[in-house]
């Protein structure tokens, strides 16, 4: 993979990846290029019998094989998964590929999962939320991106995208809510941080015409574009 290949069908097909093996919260995601990679929170329904290291030939992590079994021939976002489980730790890791792509996905256990891996005060039901906004924010992007090079022509853009969690005031944020909707509103903030790898003047200026009303930041050598959507924050380049 080159460093400027198009991005667009990688957002497209990334997003839905992350809907069709299993909608969990992201811990992470990655774009470079059309190279996609994420890591996941495995939900511990979708497991059943649990098990735990240290594993052997003899004692295999079942729940994560019988997991993989499941999913193993079907589609999922358009094409073929392989699954190779990891079993060096006390708890597996299941880690996805798509054929005829450069999406990749890990999905790791709750029980290794803190909330200062998000920078967090807590998990909760909150992290549903979440998955369903960073995949709708995907999929503006995707269309963002795709309409930026059909107005500005030129070839399709290639850019960078980060997916962070940032610390903020949540606590003035929980009191404007009824305490039993609370566990649903998130205590950080996603933001998709975007960087352009290649892209024209005029595909840059189309890209930003979506983001009316976005709040300047950053400092002198790095001004951006700060735009809320829905739950998340997209973040471009000034």
């Amino acid at each position: 993979m080159t460093a400027d290949r198009p991005s667009i069908g990688a957002l497209i097909t990334g997003k839905a990846f992350m809907a069709e093996v299993g909608a969990y919260f992201p811990l992470s995601m990655a774009l470079r290029g059309d190279a996609f990679e994420a890591v996941f929170m495995m939900r511990e329904s979708d497991l059943g019998h649990r098990t735990s290291g240290p594993y052997s030939p003899e004692r295999l992590p079942s729940d994560a094989m019988n997991w993989a079994q499941l999913r193993t021939g079907m589609g999922m976002a358009g094409h073929f998964p392989s699954f190779r489980i990891e079993a060096g730790g006390h708890w597996p890791r299941i880690h996805v590929a798509l054929s005829g792509t450069a999406v990749r996905g890990l999905i790791v256990m709750p029980e290794e999962v803190t909330a200062e891996a998000v920078n967090a005060p807590y998990l909760g039901k909150w992290q549903d939320q979440v998955s369903s906004d960073i995949r709708i924010g995907l999929d503006h992007l995707a269309g963002w991106l795709s309409s930026c090079q059909h107005e500005a022509g030129g070839p399709q853009p290639s850019i960078d995208l980060d997916l962070v969690y940032r610390p903020f005031d949540y606590e003035a944020s929980l009191a404007r809510y009824e305490q039993r909707l609370r566990e649903l509103i998130p205590p950080v903030r996603p933001v998709l941080e975007l960087r352009w790898r290649s892209a024209t003047p005029a595909q840059r200026r189309a890209f930003v015409k979506n983001l009316k009303g976005a709040r300047k930041s950053g400092s002198r050598s790095d001004r951006r574009w700060n735009y809320p959507l829905g739950g998340i924050e997209v973040e471009v380049p000034r």
